[in-house]
């Protein structure tokens, strides 16, 4: 009996890992790390299952909450291959060496102030292990650029990749298998993204009659306003803090979410939407993983294509925006007037440059936050967006006072109404499984899919729980 168990990316938007079992095969989708929750340093140390036991994982795309324990994975013994697209292990890459940079870091904390046991304070990987991660990956293209192939990862199972449009290289994966002498498909959307999202392709619909759909519920209770009407506002947010010579903080993603907004905020500066003012990445890994968009130049999409038409545009790059790097250009922000707007990570305000930048504006009423991402429980920002009057950064208690803008539509994740119609065109749909969601936002996409799709049976899933399919 075919079947798939969630052991994480389910009843929560992270740790991403479902075992797929298949024609006497384990196929594990994704391989990621725990964020936010209280518990999240034992869960991302272990897992549920042997290593060694996975005959290949298939990865949708390289975000930490999908990539980020495959280190450990290898590590712990598991020696088959890695699938993706060749910008996801490029990609994939980066994030990781940034992962266990970090890592190391935090070990040396830990041991100079004598914090928890003797194994916690050395790293959990290494750049080394990373190193010997790379060389199970195997690249293969989407469908669309490889004559609509099927590629066979293990006897008896193959699969296909469709563009997810949710980050540079990330895929929809569709793993067809035999079961007594017929063919069948199962698909996991990984993290899907919008219609209309710069850079990237609009998300893919599967050939395949699927019979049973992973799909992800990030948004999946909110309808978010067209991508036009959200730059309108986000230029009429700029120019307001710009009037009062404010400072601007962008929480972002390194990966998808600030390049995004560099590209929008380019287009906006150059149709006069705008001033001109001073525009700061302030994050090493951003940086990095701009230089691998430009060097996936090849997968953008058309209107990106239409919008920087002249060989010597360049749709990441423009003569106000600054990528800083090292963390003496990064303190040297501290002291400069604004108005200018700061880009840096994390999305989510739990770690990184960003929580210094707070520090130092999150207090003065000229100043804003600006977020554009989704805020899990327990991180700072969701602290922040609920509407906190006090906030802890670095273990210094700060007021609320600068203004708050939300900018949902900057998401890279689908809302309710994208993920359902994507649901209604896939030919032979019997079971959805609904991943990567809070509970509110997966049960209220379970119903809209209920009356649009009566005849298909909708389940959320819960981390630990097996669907037999």
């Amino acid at each position: 009996m075919a079947s798939i168990t969630f052991f994480g990316g389910a009843g929560s938007v992270t740790g991403s890992k479902h075992l797929v079992e298949v024609a006497g095969k384990r196929i594990l989708f994704d391989c990621g790390t725990f964020q936010g929750l209280p518990d999240v340093r034992e869960r991302n140390r272990s897992f549920s299952f042997p290593p060694d036991s996975i005959d290949a994982v298939v990865l949708s795309h390289a975000h930490l909450d999908h990539c980020g324990m495959l280190p450990l994975l290898v590590k712990r013994g598991f020696v088959g291959k890695i699938f993706s697209t060749s910008a996801t292990k490029d990609v994939a890459q980066r994030m990781l060496e940034d992962m266990v940079g970090i890592e190391a870091q935090d070990a040396e904390y830990r041991a100079l102030h004598h914090l928890g046991s003797p194994d916690d304070r050395e790293p959990l990987v290494t750049l080394k292990d990373v190193t010997e991660l790379m060389l199970h990956f195997e690249s293969l293209p989407y469908a669309r650029d490889d004559d609509d192939a099927w590629h066979e990862i293990v006897e008896g199972v193959s699969i296909k990749f469709y563009d997810a449009g949710h980050i540079l290289g990330s895929a929809i994966i569709v793993l067809r298998y035999e079961e007594d002498g017929v063919a069948h498909c199962i698909a996991y959307t990984g993290d899907m993204g919008p219609k209309g999202v710069p850079l990237l392709h609009d998300p893919e619909i599967p050939k395949e009659e699927i019979e049973v759909l992973l799909m992800e519920s990030t948004y999946g209770n909110r309808a978010h306003i067209p991508l036009k009407q959200a730059k309108i506002e986000l230029a009429q947010a700029i120019k307001k803090v710009c009037d009062r010579n404010g400072v601007m903080v962008v929480p972002a993603f390194s990966l998808g979410r600030t390049q995004m907004l560099v590209y929008i905020i380019h287009k906006l500066i150059d149709s006069g939407a705008i001033p001109r003012f001073p525009i700061y990445v302030d994050s090493p890994l951003a940086t990095d993983i701009t230089e691998v968009y430009r060097d996936h130049a090849d997968v953008y999409d058309t209107e990106t294509r239409a919008d920087f038409e002249r060989e010597d545009d360049r749709p990441l790059a423009f003569r106000n925006l600054e990528y800083i790097r090292t963390v003496q250009e990064s303190k040297a922000l501290n002291g400069k007037k604004g108005p200018f707007m700061v880009i840096s990570a994390s999305g989510m305000m739990t770690a990184g440059r960003v929580v210094h930048h707070l520090r130092n504006t999150i207090s003065n009423p000229n100043n804003a936050v600006f977020i554009t991402g989704y805020q899990a429980r327990g991180t700072t920002g969701r602290m922040i967006l609920s509407g906190a009057k006090n906030i802890e950064l670095h273990g210094e208690w700060f007021p609320v006072r600068s203004e708050l803008f939300l900018f949902n539509e900057f998401s890279a994740h689908a809302d309710q109404g994208q993920l359902v119609d994507f649901a209604k065109q896939i030919k032979g749909l019997k079971n959805i499984a609904l991943v990567h969601g809070e509970e509110q936002e997966a049960k209220m996409l379970r119903e809209k899919l209920g009356e649009a799709l009566p005849s298909v049976a909708t389940t959320y899933s819960h981390e630990g729980t097996t669907l037999s399919i």
